[in-house]
């Protein structure tokens, strides 16, 4: 009797998990979808700065099989219902994992890009709860080459400006509107969910656009308290593009600052086969640990310029070309500013519609005053860092890679 109760049970079980996803045949009005990318990539690097046994410190070359490069590699669910009179139901769910081991991004966060559910009007837009990406970098992560085909190597400086969407906003309620004749805008809002501090971990960003033929402007603001904490997994679940995971990489402590405030404007325009973009981003980090001293407890404050300018060129329906300038200014309080050049070649090769192979060359050259610290004297150092790597023990580094992208 209890096995046939069981089996039973399975049986009801299969059939509604078979009815939930065969909903938009039974039904026209609800759906769900399943959807991801599984992408890897051979990576070529130079320089990356290592210990030896007897604690002497060198670089070295690096070859590694990296995942997620183009795009990153993810599975996601995402389902609407038609409410009626223009009103429908939304939810996403979506986990970002690591092809090389199939280890999930995040450790013990099942979902960690998206687990938000909603609603959306027709006329005036979607309002959503839950874990979402910020209003900022919906906006303008769409004119930074990082984000269409330099690969995540190819973002800003350990993408501090959140343009690559490293900073997914925990507790948030979101709003994004409808197109009004070419004009959209959005806001987030994240609580929090510290108890007895409300502004702790708190956050908010506020983003418009106006997109009139082939012109797109967008601008937007970005405030979160506690960024370590609040967005990025904490010390131990640390996830941002800082290589903290490796011991020899020293510019992860920048992120655990008391609070972090940007803003950023950018555009683009297609002209013929060719699409240019332009974006700057000023980012603020409050009383950033990396620089704690005794002299300075509370660490110091540091502030980002970045400016780029983005190029694509359509050669074929299958072949697209890419390059891209960046220009990082790092200032902070007390010294001279440090600078980080980098430059991003790729080419990307269509074999279906989801299917791509990609190649990309990163090339990163630091001047300045130095944000770097030499592990030997202690005293500050230019030392490279191309985003998700570990950092040159010189001003200089170079990453070679080459992969395919798959989605589905």
């Amino acid at each position: 009797m209890k096995k046939h109760l069981l089996l039973s049970s399975l049986l009801s079980s299969l059939l509604g998990a078979v009815g939930i996803f065969g909903a938009q045949d039974a039904n026209a009005q609800s759906s769900v979808t399943l959807y991801g990318t599984v992408d890897a990539g051979v990576i070529y690097s130079t320089n990356q700065q290592v210990t030896d046994a007897g604690g002497a410190v060198h670089g070295g070359h690096d070859v590694q099989v990296g995942g997620g490069n183009l795009v990153p590699s993810r599975w996601g669910l995402m389902g609407t219902e038609e409410l009626g009179g223009g009103l429908k139901a939304m939810f996403a769910l979506e986990n970002q994992f690591l092809t090389g081991n199939g280890a999930m991004l995040q450790s013990g966060s099942l979902f960690s890009r998206q687990a938000w559910v909603g609603v959306r009007d027709d006329r005036f837009g979607t309002f959503s709860m839950g874990r979402q990406y910020d209003s900022y970098s919906d906006f303008l992560g769409v004119y930074a080459s990082s984000n269409v085909w330099s690969t995540l190597y190819g973002s800003h400086f350990g993408d501090v400006d959140n343009l690559n969407e490293a900073f997914n906003m925990n507790n948030a309620i979101k709003f994004t509107s409808s197109d009004f004749s070419g004009l959209t805008f959005g806001g987030t809002f994240s609580f929090g969910g510290q108890a007895g501090d409300f502004g702790a971990r708190r956050g908010y960003s506020l983003a418009a656009a106006y997109n009139h033929g082939p012109v797109s402007l967008s601008a937007g603001y970005l405030s979160l308290n506690d960024p370590l904490n609040a967005a990025l997994g904490g010390s131990s679940g640390y996830i941002g593009d800082f290589a903290c995971s490796n011991p020899a990489a020293m510019y992860c402590q920048l992120q655990n600052a008391r609070s972090m405030k940007e803003f950023g404007a950018g555009g683009s325009v297609v002209v013929g086969k060719a699409t240019v973009a332009l974006v700057y981003t000023h980012t603020r980090l409050e009383d950033s640990a990396y620089f704690k001293s005794a002299t300075r407890p509370n660490g110091s404050t540091a502030t980002f310029d970045i400016a780029e300018l983005n190029t694509v060129y359509t050669l074929t329906p299958d072949w697209s070309l890419g390059a891209a300038y960046i220009f990082n200014n790092v200032r902070v309080s007390g010294a001279s500013s440090t600078r980080f050049h980098q430059l991003n070649l790729g080419a990307t090769y269509s074999l279906s519609k989801r299917t791509a192979l990609y190649a990309v060359g990163i090339a990163q050259k630091a001047s300045g005053a130095g944000l770097g610290v030499d592990p030997a004297t202690g005293s500050s150092a230019n030392y490279a860092q191309i985003p998700n790597l570990v950092n040159s023990n010189s001003d200089r580094q170079l990453a070679l890679m080459a992969g395919i992208r798959v989605n589905f």
